[in-house]
């Protein structure tokens, strides 16, 4: 007749079994993914990820050259989707600030600018930055027809040489 074993012993046997099981559950998991069409990526290329999801929506994406050709004639409105902190940090000049951290309560202080079909482009950090994708999805939802995405973002803007503005 087998004893149940007593204190540091159970825990140690609990601790044993649970390893094994964890174990034995990677290794299924990780051979599944193996030989599975639709396996999950190891790693991702977050470089082109909001680019994808971008295309996959509808947006229309710009590249360094066309957001300064936008911004040197004129012709956009450009919206900052980062947090007021980056913004006033710098940003291109006379863009707007909406964070869409604080959409609710930045959206309505530029909605008096935005018409339908008026031209913007949405923009934060970089290209690993979803804030300004999410934007400009929010603006399609609510109608606005004409927006695109600098998903490259400030970084690249300053990187390139192009001007920048700071303060609030």
């Amino acid at each position: 007749m087998r004893l149940a074993p007593k204190g540091g012993a159970r825990l140690r046997e609990l601790a044993v079994t649970t390893s094994a099981i964890a174990a034995i559950t990677l290794v299924l998991g990780t051979a599944a993914n193996v030989v599975s069409p639709r396996r999950i990526a190891w790693t991702e290329d977050w470089s082109h990820y909001i680019e994808a999801r971008a295309i996959r929506e509808g947006l229309s994406l710009i590249t360094t050259a066309q957001a300064h050709d936008f911004f040197v004639k004129g012709t956009h409105l450009f919206l900052d989707a980062r947090t007021d902190e980056e913004y006033r940090a710098g940003r291109i000049p006379g863009a707007f600030s909406v964070p869409f951290t604080a959409l609710e309560s930045s959206l309505p202080e530029v909605q008096q600018l935005l018409s339908p079909s008026f031209p913007i482009v949405t923009y934060c950090s970089g290209e690993a930055c979803d804030e300004s994708f999410l934007l400009a999805v929010e603006l399609k939802r609510q109608g606005l027809t004409n927006v695109v995405l600098y998903a490259s973002g400030f970084d690249k803007w300053v990187e390139a040489g192009h001007p920048a503005e700071r303060g609030p």
